[in-house]
Protein backbone atom coordinates (compact mmCIF):
# COMPACT_ATOMS: atom_id res chain seq x y z
CA UNK A 1 0.00 0.00 0.00
CA UNK A 2 2.71 2.17 0.85
CA UNK A 3 3.98 2.07 -3.12
CA UNK A 4 0.75 3.59 -3.83
CA UNK A 5 1.29 6.50 -1.89
CA UNK A 6 4.45 7.23 -3.38
CA UNK A 7 3.12 6.42 -6.45
CA UNK A 8 0.07 8.98 -6.74
CA UNK A 9 2.33 11.51 -5.29
CA UNK A 10 4.94 10.76 -8.07
CA UNK A 11 2.17 11.43 -10.50
CA UNK A 12 0.72 14.70 -9.17
CA UNK A 13 4.30 16.33 -8.73
CA UNK A 14 4.87 15.17 -12.61
CA UNK A 15 1.17 16.37 -13.44
CA UNK A 16 1.18 19.51 -11.93
CA UNK A 17 4.56 20.01 -13.06
CA UNK A 18 4.16 19.22 -16.92
CA UNK A 19 1.16 21.08 -16.79
CA UNK A 20 2.35 24.26 -15.62
CA UNK A 21 4.98 24.21 -18.07
CA UNK A 22 2.61 23.74 -20.71
CA UNK A 23 0.83 26.39 -19.36
CA UNK A 24 3.68 28.43 -19.75
CA UNK A 25 4.36 27.89 -23.26
CA UNK A 26 1.27 27.95 -24.59
CA UNK A 27 0.03 31.40 -23.17
CA UNK A 28 3.84 32.64 -23.56
CA UNK A 29 4.58 33.09 -19.71
CA UNK A 30 8.07 33.19 -19.83
CA UNK A 31 8.71 32.10 -16.15
CA UNK A 32 6.64 28.86 -16.29
CA UNK A 33 8.76 28.39 -19.59
CA UNK A 34 11.47 25.87 -19.74
CA UNK A 35 14.76 27.36 -21.46
CA UNK A 36 18.06 25.35 -21.67
CA UNK A 37 21.11 26.89 -23.20
CA UNK A 38 24.11 24.58 -23.97
CA UNK A 39 27.50 26.03 -24.66
CA UNK A 40 30.76 24.20 -25.73
CA UNK A 41 33.72 26.43 -26.13
CA UNK A 42 38.06 26.97 -25.52
CA UNK A 43 37.20 27.23 -21.84
CA UNK A 44 34.59 24.56 -21.51
CA UNK A 45 31.24 23.19 -21.72
CA UNK A 46 28.48 25.24 -19.49
CA UNK A 47 24.99 24.96 -19.50
CA UNK A 48 22.08 26.23 -17.16
CA UNK A 49 18.43 26.06 -17.15
CA UNK A 50 15.70 29.05 -15.58
CA UNK A 51 12.38 28.87 -14.54
CA UNK A 52 12.66 26.05 -11.99
CA UNK A 53 9.31 27.79 -10.73
CA UNK A 54 6.74 25.05 -11.57
CA UNK A 55 9.05 22.08 -10.68
CA UNK A 56 8.56 24.08 -6.64
CA UNK A 57 4.68 24.29 -6.74
CA UNK A 58 4.48 20.55 -7.80
CA UNK A 59 6.43 19.92 -4.21
CA UNK A 60 4.48 22.54 -2.37
CA UNK A 61 1.33 20.56 -4.22
CA UNK A 62 2.62 17.80 -3.47
CA UNK A 63 3.25 18.77 0.44
CA UNK A 64 -0.30 20.01 0.40
CA UNK A 65 -1.63 16.55 -0.80
CA UNK A 66 0.34 14.56 1.87
CA UNK A 67 -0.64 17.09 4.82
CA UNK A 68 -4.16 18.33 4.21
CA UNK A 69 -5.82 16.02 1.64
CA UNK A 70 -4.99 12.96 1.48
CA UNK A 71 -7.75 12.14 4.22
CA UNK A 72 -10.58 13.30 2.13
CA UNK A 73 -9.73 10.99 -0.64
Amino acid sequence: MKSAEGLKCLALFLFTTIFLYGVGETYDVSWLQFQFTGRYDDVGFSFHFTSLIPVLIGIFIVGLYESKLKRFI
